[in-house]
């Protein structure tokens, strides 16, 4: 579905783009080369699986279960785990499959989930006249005869589980070894990906124990962090200072904060719709009213009824912060600066300034108009700086 913010926007034909590089890499089913902040989750899955390789026929399988919010990197660096383990595997003379199964998009049931897991790995077996167990039975007696192993990945566990509460698929899954008591398995390993532990409230006692202790969790990106990741990313998707700093800043910040929380699928697509609001309004380089735009669409932080409850002084204090932002072209601005620019905004409307500024800012921050970076820092939560002075300064001329 195409934003709101482009229907106020002339599209323009399609052309090389001033702003995109590759617009691709900003997607999150992209998969770059390198996964900031994610490296000692990675060096964690080496060290469970990869000394495995060595020995790969008489190794047992591990589980691993793997925890974190939406937009933390955990089905990004399982996938970049599971191309990596696979190129070691092959340099050592083995064949490994990592195979990876959206229970949310793979199994509407169980019989269905078993059955688009065994296409993945092999053509070989036709799942239609088979029962759940039977598939597994024949995948694995496949895979032995063969010589093959497998790690598979079970995304969105905890969705299906939910779901399907008396379908106990965890212990056929972690029970596959018992199909050849005393024999090691062709598979080596299973990771399960959930947003938390709660799902382990629906499993059966026998079933938690076979997961076992292995719970690897996937923090929120801090602000520092999820800008480094969008510097990484802009470099690839974008032109060469097609996106300024302030607005990766901005983008930054909103990600971090609530109600995102760290949720980098939102930073990504922010950054991504910006630079497409950007391009097609004729801009050489994306700014924070870009990013400001199309946040207020989708999260509109500051709504009208917001402003007409200020009184007129509140007003005056807001639009001054506004017009100090536009004059900055920057996502935040400090005191100051927005204080001369109250003090020249007072004057062309023929008003006398209060002496109370400071106090009609935090006003504005407890009302979650303004947002505050710093204790010198101050910008506007999520609106569009040209919309909002339009809507402020109609407001003035009532007022007048």
């Amino acid at each position: 579905m195409v934003p709101l913010f482009f229907t106020d926007v002339e599209l323009m034909p399609l052309r090389g783009s001033p702003i995109f590089r590759d617009r691709n890499k900003l997607s999150p089913y992209y998969i770059p080369e390198r996964l900031p902040h994610r490296d000692q989750q990675m060096e964690l899955l080496y060290s469970i699986y990869g000394n495995m390789i060595r020995n790969i026929g008489n190794v047992y399988p591990r589980f691993t279960q793997i925890i974190g919010g939406t937009g933390t990197g955990k089905t990004c660096t399982t996938l970049k785990f599971g191309e990596k383990i696979t190129e070691h595997a092959k340099n050592e003379g083995v064949n490994l499959q990592h195979v990876y199964v959206n229970c949310k998009v793979d199994g509407a049931t169980r019989f269905v989930l078993f059955g688009n897991l065994v296409k993945k790995v092999t053509p070989k077996i036709s799942t239609r006249s088979l029962s759940p167990e039977e598939m597994i039975r024949q995948l694995v007696d496949c895979l032995r005869a063969e010589k093959r192993f497998l790690i598979i990945t079970f995304d969105e566990i905890d969705y299906f589980i939910q779901t399907n509460p008396k379908e106990h698929v965890i212990y056929d899954f972690t029970r596959i070894p018992e199909m050849h008591p005393g024999e090691p398995s062709p598979v080596i390993g299973e990771i399960f990906i959930a947003r938390s532990l709660k799902w382990h409230e629906m499993l059966e006692p026998s079933e938690k124990s076979t997961l076992g202790m292995g719970i690897m969790e996937f923090p929120r990106y801090t602000g520092r962090q999820v800008m480094n990741i969008l510097e990484e990313r802009a470099t690839e998707a974008f032109n060469q200072d097609a996106v300024a700093d302030e607005a990766l800043g901005l983008i930054s910040d909103i990600t971090a904060n609530p109600p995102v929380n760290g949720d980098l699928r939102v930073g990504l697509e922010l950054l991504y719709y910006a630079g497409c609001l950007a391009e097609n309004m004729g801009a050489e380089r994306v700014l924070p009213d870009h990013i400001r735009k199309v946040y207020s669409e989708t999260n509109p932080a500051v709504t009208s009824e917001d402003i007409m409850n200020l009184d007129e002084a509140g007003k005056l204090v807001l639009l001054a912060l506004v017009r100090s932002l536009q004059a900055k072209k920057s996502a935040y601005v400090g005191l100051r600066d927005a204080r001369l620019s109250y003090e020249v905004l007072c004057e062309e409307c023929g008003v006398k300034p209060i002496d109370e500024f400071e106090e009609r800012m935090q006003d504005l921050i407890r009302r979650g108009i303004v947002e505050m970076k710093s204790l010198t820092e101050f910008g506007v939560s999520g609106a569009s700086l040209v919309d909002l002075e339009k809507f402020l300064n109609n407001l003035i001329q009532q007022l007048r």
